[in-house]
């Protein structure tokens, strides 16, 4: 896979346009987003498509790979610890270390999720298919935009969903989505650990110190002490997933 990397300071941006993708399973096709090799030594995300009749068979993940899955288009069936769920566009589940979990599209349309662990090279293990309980909710998927607020205090036009973290049973990785209305702008902040930066619909110009603008799939590789804020100078509403290694607070 070749990547033009683009290094700002200590971020590194990575562009969809110059990569390829890998099937790790058949049918689904994974762009890595961000890690060790690309800009992060404590995150590893990637963006999987779930073509239709593909999965991810039943596994689980070593300790410390905590799995956050963030459903970004269509319907996959989802086995989590025994049961068996739907989940959809804007869902996401949390998967502790440990906790058997697999993926299925049984429609007749393309499903498309990110994938984000809190520590790079996470191990998996297959298991063989289990005895499933039907369920319509579970306390480790947060359905989409049930935990929406303003960004920050003061800040209008910009909006934070919030995807994983204690509220979901997670206890290593944080993630949201940040919605910024056209003309509107993300604050700068600066991250106190590693940091991945997602544009699921864009684009959007950096207002940090390192300027560059992101385009829809692209992604930002955000180092501990480096800044990240961004602007939609756009018509339509941008929206990207954060990841941090960290707990919500």
């Amino acid at each position: 896979m070749t990547v033009d990397k683009q290094g700002y300071g200590a971020e590194l941006i990575i562009r969809r346009a110059d990569q390829e993708s890998v099937d790790r399973y058949p049918l689904v096709p994974r762009y890595a987003v961000v890690n060790v090799d690309l800009g992060s030594s404590q995150l590893h995300v990637g963006d999987l498509t779930f073509l239709p009749g593909s999965s991810v068979p039943y596994h689980y993940h070593d300790e410390g790979a905590e799995e956050t899955q963030i459903m970004l288009e269509g319907e996959l069936e989802c086995w989590f610890d025994g049961i068996r769920i739907t989940v959809g566009a804007g869902d996401t589940v949390t998967a502790p270390p440990g906790i058997n979990h697999a993926f299925f599209n049984r429609s007749d349309a393309p499903a498309r999720m990110i994938t984000a662990f809190p520590r790079t090279l996470p191990e998996t293990t297959h298991l063989d298919d289990p005895e499933l309980s039907d369920v319509s909710e579970h306390p480790a998927i947060t359905r989409a935009g049930t935990r929406s607020a303003p960004y920050a205090a003061g800040v209008d036009g910009v909006e934070r969903i919030e995807l994983s973290g204690d509220f979901s049973g997670g206890s290593l990785t944080y993630t949201y989505f940040v919605d910024i209305q056209p003309g509107a702008t993300m604050p700068v902040e600066t991250s106190g650990s590693d940091a991945a930066i997602f544009v699921v619909s864009g684009p959007v110009i950096s207002v940090a110190s390192h300027k560059h603008e992101l385009a829809t799939d692209d992604a930002a590789a955000i180092t501990a002490g480096d800044e990240y804020g961004y602007a939609n100078e756009g018509s339509e509403v941008a929206r990207l997933v954060v990841v941090h290694p960290f707990l919500n607070a």
